[in-house]
């Protein structure tokens, strides 16, 4: 499970990660240090042809919605991979849809304790984190919200059975991808990328520390979220 994460990376920086170029809003996102579903976040979207940068509501909302959006009470932040090929709200998107969600950590709690967890990819600088993609899909929605015309781009994360290491705090993990399947998600066929996705993320690449219980008020958003416990 993912439910909270955080992402402060420009346009620039997420081309240079991303390794591909693409177009994206004039607009620079605005860094987040406390993500929750519903609110807007950059993502690379590709549609099976072209690749561009867009700013979407973390929360799918499924292409066939035809209601207005505020009766929609069923949660779609995240999506579990192996049964996104059976899920009504995720077997179309995933086949054409896909998306690239830019974090620099992910926040879980353990379940023993209510502990919460900063989570990433080990790497260097004050917080010991490398930026990174997870694995995503996403759609583009027109209809209404509260009676007013709504139009957005929205997307979920896909999730996975977590590694040993992870295991120890929460059973589900991001489908973090490695180097090599940042690409490949978004251009190779879903049935020889899935199974790649599927493997939990290798417990040398991983990062982790307690840290204050303030990062489950979302008002607080800041870099001290990221401050380990023990300091």
């Amino acid at each position: 499970m993912c439910g909270r994460y955080s992402h402060i990376l420009t346009w620039s920086e997420i081309h240079t990660l991303s390794g591909l170029l693409f177009p994206t809003p004039e607009e620079e996102p605005t860094r987040n240090y406390n993500v929750a579903p519903t609110q807007f976040c950059p993502i690379v979207v590709s549609d099976g042809s072209h690749i561009w940068g867009e700013r979407a509501t973390w929360g799918l909302i499924p292409f066939w919605w035809s209601k207005d959006l505020s009766e929609k009470k069923f949660t779609t932040f995240n999506a579990k991979a192996e049964e996104i090929t059976q899920k009504s709200t995720y077997k179309v998107p995933v086949r054409r849809h896909r998306a690239l969600v830019p974090a620099n950590c992910f926040y879980e709690w353990r379940k023993s304790d209510k502990q919460p967890f900063a989570i990433g990819i080990r790497g260097e600088g004050a917080s010991g984190f490398s930026p990174f993609f997870m694995a995503g899909i996403w759609t583009h929605w027109a209809g209404h919200l509260n009676a007013a015309p709504f139009e957005a781009y929205s997307f979920s994360i896909l999730t996975r059975a977590a590694g040993d290491e992870m295991a120890l705090i929460h059973p589900r993990e991001p489908a973090i991808l490695l180097k090599e399947e940042i690409e490949a998600w978004l251009k190779v066929p879903l049935d020889q990328i899935l199974p790649q996705i599927l493997q939990p993320l290798p417990s040398q690449l991983r990062h982790y520390f307690p840290i204050e219980k303030r990062v489950g008020k979302v008002s607080n958003n800041d870099p001290d979220l990221w401050r380990p416990l023990c300091d």
